[in-house]
């Protein structure tokens, strides 16, 4: 597990660190900017290689654009590394010094006695790379006058781009662009990983994203406990483990309800990715036009069949003594026959219960549904997971898509708090959140990912992790962090465009065999 810092919390983490830790500012700005100088060494040689004979040496040229705050002074301390070790350097600052920050002025007179000059004027001519330490994690307004005319020309530059800590312009909090922000290729993050870096379109400005540890004491990050936090491979370690004693009972009982009249494929890829992440047994609850398709794909799932609403109230009764997980949704439709299913399941089920797809466009259409359950929720007899898409949750909580995606962890932390459920809201960075104080987000997965079925196979997952004594909660998170991995293995064996639903399940084994 590690946190993603929001613009805030980071200057927070900085602030102890020197005030009440007592770690010396200048310390920490020397080692981000060797981080950052070690980084550049790595890509550009001193002399360029690959030229044609001049008769001269052809050095790499770089030039240092900063301002005159903190992370300016990152900047300046990178430029006299670099000019130290041979390189080229040409340093431009865009404010005005008198402004300038403690540090920056410390950094600024040591460039001064090794004759380094730093120029008012931007520089012309080519250069090879360019070091973006204008603006950090502090950044709240938008970029407007000479700020915004350097990143435009930064941008229009063939120059190879290093942002130093965060791209200048992109919020460190909320990963909007502020009226204009620089396209690195190479971002050098500085202690945690910013939220403002994981979303969109943050995320698109940052290149390739290196987090450095330039000594940020543990404590500081505790004293501060960022709220939002993200998985890693060895996270998966938090799935159960097999019993070599069970059987399939053991491993959970999943229904699934779902499919209607000439919708099969739903069913087929919710049960299938069930079996695939441990559950022992899987029962498909669907209409009976599906019967044949559905026990030709997957065998091993048991199935109920209904016709009218009698009998869909019969199977979802069923599957409430059955079952100790339902998922029910995908593919169901939004007509009577699954508006009494799901209401059966939520007043009768005492359990998890995992609502997807049309289940969801039900729960906005009939809100009573979803308050019926909620004092048995607070009580803990039952747990509700749902799986909206941002057009879903909009229909669920009235919110427009617009402003959804401008607060994705606010907005899912609040929906989940106040109807005491867990809430997975799906978008190109996936939230997950029970109302606590911590809300997860998902940074495995690609959109490639964003095609038919994708959605199914997640419902599937996060039940039959829940029906092997997973909480609802740790269940979401896993179900959503494996299928982001199992997109990832797609998008390496076919590519992007070629990630189907069935190949996100193919993937979903190799991932856990280390595990379970």
């Amino acid at each position: 597990m590690r946190f993603l810092a929001t613009g805030e919390e980071m200057q927070k983490i900085d602030q102890i660190s020197i005030e009440q830790i007592g770690i010396p500012g200048l310390v920490l700005m020397e080692r981000a900017a060797l981080a950052v100088t070690e980084e550049i060494e790595k890509r550009f040689s001193r002399i360029k290689t690959g030229e044609h004979d001049t008769g001269r040496t052809a050095y790499t040229r770089i030039l240092v654009v900063t301002e005159c705050g903190n992370n300016g002074g990152d900047g300046l301390a990178v430029a006299r590394m670099l000019a130290e070790k041979g390189y080229l350097v040409d340093v431009y600052c865009i404010g005005q010094v008198s402004r300038a920050t403690e540090s920056y002025k410390v950094q600024e007179s040591i460039l001064g006695q090794l004759g380094i000059k730093i120029t008012e004027d931007f520089p012309n001519g080519e250069y090879d790379v360019i070091v973006d330490a204008i603006f950090g994690v502090g950044l709240k307004r938008d970029i407007e006058g000479i700020h915004k005319e350097v990143i435009d020309h930064i941008n229009d530059m063939p120059a190879y781009v290093v942002a130093v800590d965060i791209p200048s312009g992109i919020s460190a909090t909320t990963g909007r662009v502020m009226n204009v922000a620089v396209k690195a290729d190479l971002t050098v993050t500085m202690g945690l990983m910013k939220v403002g870096m994981t979303v969109y379109p943050g995320h698109g400005y940052c290149g390739e994203i290196l987090v450095k540890d330039i000594g940020f004491p543990d404590k500081a990050v505790d004293m501060v406990m960022p709220e939002i936090f993200t998985y890693n491979e060895g996270d998966l370690n938090r799935l159960n483990k097999r019993r070599p004693d069970g059987n399939k009972g053991t491993f959970g009982k999943v229904a699934v309800i779902a499919g209607s009249r000439e919708i099969s494929g739903a069913a087929c890829l919710a049960a299938s990715a069930a079996y695939r992440v441990g559950s022992g047994m899987v029962k498909v609850y669907t209409h009976k036009d599906n019967r044949v398709i559905v026990g030709g794909y997957l065998p091993e799932a048991l199935m109920m069949t209904y016709q009218d609403e009698k009998t869909a109230v019969i199977c979802a009764e069923n599957a409430c003594v059955w079952a100790n997980i339902i998922l029910i949704g995908p593919g169901i439709g939004t007509g009577k026959e699954a508006e009494c299913m799901l209401k059966t399941v939520l007043e009768n089920f005492k359990g998890t219960i995992v609502v997807d797809a049309d289940g969801l466009n039900l729960l906005s259409a009939h809100k009573e549904l979803l308050a019926a359950g909620k004092i048995s929720r607070q009580t803990g007899n039952i747990a509700l997971v749902i799986t909206p898409h941002v057009k879903e949750m909009s229909r669920l909580t009235g919110k427009t898509v617009t402003e959804l995606k401008e607060a994705p962890v606010r907005e899912c932390r609040t929906f989940a708090e106040a109807e005491t459920l867990v809430c997975v809201l799906k978008d190109a960075r996936t939230c997950v959140s029970d109302g606590g104080v911590h809300t997860y987000m998902n940074t495995s997965g690609n959109d490639g990912m964003a095609t038919a079925g994708s959605g199914d196979v997640l419902a599937g997952m996060i039940a039959g992790l829940s029906a092997g004594g997973i909480s609802p909660s740790e269940a979401a998170r896993l179900g959503v962090y494996i299928h982001g991995l199992a997109g990832d293995r797609a998008k390496k064996r076919y590519g992007k465009a070629a990630i189907t639903a069935g190949s996100l399940i193919d993937e979903i084994g190799p991932i856990m065999s280390s595990y379970v």
